[in-house]
């Protein structure tokens, strides 16, 4: 029985979305991940693709290679962005690189009738972050709220201009008002179970603007309800 898939294509924040332990201090917290397999269950296989540390630079190489072996891939989400709004450090992409690999991104998912759905770089806790990664930032890789803030903006207008469904995540992290965005953070850069909530929720409405029919309500499921199934299975 052969499932469409959904890919999620990312950074460290993609490939830690089925991490229900985020902060090892605090108890089991909602994932991203988790939570999208309950969503498709019976309708659509998701498939994880997420790689810390990776780049749009990087990704241009990956994603080639991971199209050339997946087939039916109906729809995506493409999100880079906490690692080339870096300052400085071999993970730093220029925003006008990054612009044009996000859009680069994009078009080796149409070639293969894949819907993307880009999302950009959510929002940065300097201070938490400097507290627990000091061998990081004395390595040279710093980033600030501010960089990340440029990165979304532009991406955002990059992809309004060629009609792309895009989730401003920053813009949703910062709505919860006042300093509250920073609990939406584990370590300063990587999402807790609250984050990764307000990710999955804008997801949904993106998918129900643009794609509708992708909907996981709007998916008939690829298996008949069990009360329907004969005794002898020969209704499959």
């Amino acid at each position: 029985m052969e499932y469409k898939k959904f890919l999620l294509f990312g950074d460290s924040i993609t490939e830690f979305s089925f991490n229900y332990r985020m902060e090892e201090d605090k108890k089991e917290q909602f994932t991203f991940g988790g939570a999208l397999v309950d969503a498709y269950r019976t309708r659509m296989d998701i498939l994880h693709r997420g790689f810390s540390g990776y780049n749009t630079r990087w990704a241009l190489t990956l994603l080639p290679r991971i199209l050339a072996n997946e087939n039916n891939i109906a729809i995506a989400t493409i999100f880079f962005g906490p690692n080339d709004a870096s300052i400085s450090g071999p993970q730093r992409v220029p925003l006008d690189e990054y612009i044009s690999n996000s859009g680069k991104l994009v078009e080796l998912m149409k070639q293969k009738n894949i819907l993307p759905i880009v999302i950009g770089p959510a929002t940065f806790n300097e201070e938490l972050y400097s507290d627990l990664k000091k061998e990081d930032i004395a390595a040279g890789y710093v980033r600030t709220d501010a960089n990340f803030g440029k990165y979304s903006d532009a991406l955002e207008e990059f992809c309004k201009s060629k009609e792309i469904p895009y989730i401003n995540l920053r813009k949703a992290f910062l709505a919860e008002g006042s300093d509250n965005w920073k609990n939406c953070l584990s370590d300063g850069l990587h999402f807790n179970g609250k984050g990764y909530k307000i990710l999955f929720n804008e997801l949904m409405t993106t998918i129900d603007k643009y794609y509708p029919n992708y909907l996981p309500e709007n998916i008939p499921p690829r298996n008949k309800y069990w009360r329907d199934v004969k005794e002898d299975g020969s209704n499959l």
